[in-house]
């Protein structure tokens, strides 16, 4: 992930949507109606939706819910000679970027305010989560020795015991953690981390455990630890020092669709400060924009030294660096 800065060329906007008239892409609708392919829950969509429909009452909103971000393109994919779907919202930044045959470039209005920006205009950020190391201070109690950077957890006679660690293969967050290990160190660190590492099939495990007591370290996405820790639980969350692994959530506008107007109008809303602040306030996610403040519990995007990964590389090489964790794996057996 890299944060990027780009002068945004100021054009003409289209009446009260706000949303610049260059780079159509698609054909002529009615203006009334976008459809939406959902890849997160009806938590964190509804509110913004609502938000929507109250701001832009004239435009329908068909929202079809999907159950990941790999499903949404492939559907996007099998309907490109004839799109059926206006906008992609949810998954993060490089899917859209590997897949970026099937997104209209537009540049948007409330771009401007991002953190981060493509500079091809494929994906636009609507939010932001970052990973961080997890320490359940019950089980491990010393914070003298609590890790401080991905490097401490591979230390010879490090203090906190297996990690859990959910398998890349089906997990998102760990994929994104895996990238940015090797991104800050090497393969060589990876066949050390997996030796201290307690493999898990999935991410609802990985948190749970270290919230439970039943290893002293895991990783957790930050949303859902800042909300376990106001709850009381004996969590303390660690930014590696070292970088910080994140994922950018995404929009995009789908290519050739037919209601392309009120999909830039919708991508655009996803981006503004209203949508942003329903954002952090209900939905408790870290905002994409640079002027709406963090959810409670959690540090400034500013203050964290967030991992550069290449993003080609992590969405184009997949197969092949999922085989070698597993080889670094059978290694460190």
């Amino acid at each position: 992930m890299r944060a990027m800065t780009i002068g945004l060329l100021v054009l003409a906007v289209s009446g009260c949507s706000g949303v610049l008239t260059n780079n159509a892409s698609g054909g002529q609708g009615d203006g009334k109606s976008v459809t939406v392919y959902a890849v997160s829950g009806p938590e964190v969509t509804d509110p913004i939706l609502a938000e929507f429909k109250r701001k832009f009452p004239d435009i329908k909103v068909n929202k079809i819910a999907l159950p990941g971000t790999g499903e949404a393109f492939a559907r996007v994919r099998a309907e490109k000679d004839r799109p059926l779907g206006d906008v992609l919202w949810g998954g993060s930044s490089e899917l859209y970027t590997a897949n970026a045959d099937l997104i209209a470039p537009a540049e948007l209005p409330n771009d401007a305010a991002t953190a981060f920006k493509d500079p091809g205009h494929v994906w636009h950020a609507v939010d932001v989560l970052f990973q961080a190391i997890a320490v359940n201070t019950d089980t491990f109690p010393d914070a003298a020795k609590h890790p401080a950077s991905f490097e401490d957890l591979v230390k010879p006679g490090w203090a906190g015991g297996k990690i859990a660690f959910a398998t890349p293969k089906s997990s998102g967050t760990s994929y994104s953690l895996l990238t940015t290990m090797v991104t800050l160190h090497d393969w060589a660190y990876v066949k050390k981390f997996a030796a201290n590492a307690r493999l898990l099939d999935g991410s609802t495990a990985m948190f749970t455990m270290v919230k439970d007591g039943e290893v002293g370290t895991s990783f957790i996405n930050e949303d859902l630890g800042a909300k376990w820790v106001a709850a009381g639980a004996k969590i303390k969350m660690i930014y590696p020092s070292d970088g910080v692994s994140g994922q950018i959530g995404s929009a995009g506008l789908i290519k050739g669709a037919k209601n392309a107007e009120a999909a830039k109008t919708f991508v655009d809303f996803l981006m503004s400060k209203e949508a942003q602040t329903i954002m952090v306030s209900q939905v408790q996610r870290r905002s994409s924009r640079t002027d709406v403040p963090a959810p409670a519990g959690l540090p400034a995007v500013e203050t964290l030294k967030k991992a550069e990964v290449d993003e080609h590389w992590a969405a184009g090489s997949k197969d092949k660096i999922l085989a070698d964790f597993d080889a670094a794996v059978k290694a460190a057996s």
